[in-house]
This record gives structure tokens, sequence and C-alpha cells, in this order.
């Protein structure tokens, strides 16, 4: 039996741009609370969760990269 990509990953068919055509037609403001409307239900979510302050305690660490910026920034700032 064949493989059969969904839509989005057969590249024989173009429907990235019709994909993607309502995020682009979004003026800033509407893209922002898109954004904003992800969050909350995201943040509904992790509230929901039976492990809800195990999640909310979890950290990750910053990448060495990322600390050595900031001293760079810091040292320039």
């Amino acid at each position: 039996m064949p493989i059969v990509l969904p839509p989005s990953l057969d590249r024989e068919i173009q429907t990235l741009e019709k994909e993607c055509a309502y995020a682009k037609s979004l003026t800033p403001e509407e893209r922002l609370e898109v954004v904003a409307q992800c969050c909350a239900a995201a943040w509904s979510q992790v509230l929901a969760h039976t492990q809800r302050d195990r999640l909310l305690a979890m950290e990750d660490p910053l990448p060495e990269s990322t600390i050595a910026a900031l001293k760079r920034l810091r040292r320039t700032g």
C-alpha cells in the first residue's frame, strides 16, 4: 500500500497559499487577537490539567548561546 501524504505535505499540490491566505489577510490587530485566543485556550487547558502545579513549575533552561548573548548585551548596554 503506497504512503499517502496529507495535502499540506504533498509537493505536487500547491495548498500552502490556500492554507495561509486567511492568516495573510489579517491585520496586525486581528493576528494579535488570534494569538490571544490561542494563549487563552492553552491556559485553560493548563488550569484544567490534573497536574497543573507540576506543569506550572516546569522551566526550560536557557541555551548557552542565549546566556552568552545576554552577557554581551549587558556589557554593551
